[in-house]
């Protein structure tokens, strides 16, 4: 049974907003526009009602790093207004940020990104999923990071496949198999929940489409289908 705050709703439809293009974290695998660039406010409002409209019921506030957003509270507060549910995903350099919005109610559940910031001080929050991202050769640091978070009682964990133009980090399916084995091994001892990333699982075999219910939404009002650029099911899914 699911105990973390996995993305679930009863109306499934997903969306990405990118709001900032700002950054402070440099990551040698990341390809995405870095910028101070930000989503205006009453943008945002109006592609909330635009996306309610459509029966969307959950977005996820990304970027760049969404905690940069200067009006980060106000937007989170237009979605609860709204009765969306809203997230983000955090290189946890501002934990302190991130557990007054959640506490506050402001935020459904929020990603931490394993191994930036202060990230184990956000592991234990009961809104917190620990994203575990997986490079090629990383088995060994998925784990250290997967045994930090179960320490620091982390309730659930999330498994990401490297997904970008850098196919030196690209991992092989094997290494993605033996990852989600190991990952489900340890959730299961230590009663942590382990989930895994639709395009993992889809790579996987687990599932035969991923990103059903999924738009990405980016700076400029474009919208996506694929959660990134160089998805090689791009063209079986459109």
């Amino acid at each position: 049974m699911t105990k973390g705050p996995l993305w679930t709703n009863d109306r499934f439809r997903l969306a990405s907003v990118e709001i900032t293009q700002r950054c402070n974290n440099i990551c040698p695998y990341c390809d995405q526009t870095k910028a101070e660039r930000d989503m205006p406010v009453a943008q945002f409002v109006a592609l909330l009602d635009e996306l309610i409209s459509e029966d969307v019921g959950s977005v996820a506030l990304g970027g760049g790093e969404p905690t940069l957003h200067p009006a980060l509270p106000v937007l989170l507060d237009a979605a609860r207004k709204r009765g969306l549910r809203a997230g983000l995903t955090t290189n946890a350099r501002d934990p302190g940020q991130i557990m007054a919005l959640a506490d506050s109610g402001l935020l459904y559940s929020f990603g931490v990104s394993a191994g930036k910031g202060e990230w184990t001080v956000l592991a234990a929050h009961p809104r917190a999923v620990i994203n575990l991202l997986l490079l090629r050769k990383g088995l060994k640091q998925v784990t250290e990071w997967a045994v930090q978070a179960i320490l620091h009682k982390a309730v659930c964990l999330l498994l990401l496949g490297y997904k970008g133009a850098r196919h030196e980090f690209v991992p092989r399916t094997d290494e993605l198999s033996d990852a989600f084995s190991l990952l489900t091994r340890l959730g299961q001892r230590s009663g942590v929940t382990v989930a895994a990333d639709d395009y993992t699982r889809r790579r996987l075999g687990l599932a035969e489409t991923c990103g059903e219910g999924f738009v990405r939404i980016n700076l400029d009002g474009s919208r996506d289908i694929c959660c990134f650029p160089y998805c090689e099911y791009r063209n079986l899914t459109m």
